[in-house]
């Protein structure tokens, strides 16, 4: 499960709290953001452009624009992903 809360969006950066269950496998995603996700809590596998690495507490992964990326949930997690620009998909989506 998944569940996303936009925190702040100005100007051009927006910061979104990611909640994810252990086992939860995401789909792969591509978009023209730039992306940093910093591990609040728990564990999770990325795989950024083929190339996997386990983050857990106080770690950090850069993910460049258009890079195909996915995550698997080693222990539930809280992720705090920060944006530029600003993904307006998530914007409507947090209406």
């Amino acid at each position: 499960m998944v569940t996303r809360e936009v925190l702040a969006s100005e100007g051009s950066v927006m910061v979104v709290k990611v909640e994810l269950e252990t086992g939860f496998i995401g789909d792969e995603d591509r978009h023209v953001e730039e992306q940093v996700s910093y591990i609040e809590r728990g564990s999770v596998e990325f795989e950024v452009s083929g190339k996997k690495k386990v983050l857990r507490k106080g770690d950090v992964q850069y993910i460049p624009s258009n890079a195909p990326h996915r995550v698997n949930v080693v222990e539930s997690c809280t992720i705090l992903d920060v944006f530029t620009p600003v993904r307006k998909d998530l914007l409507e989506g947090s209406r």
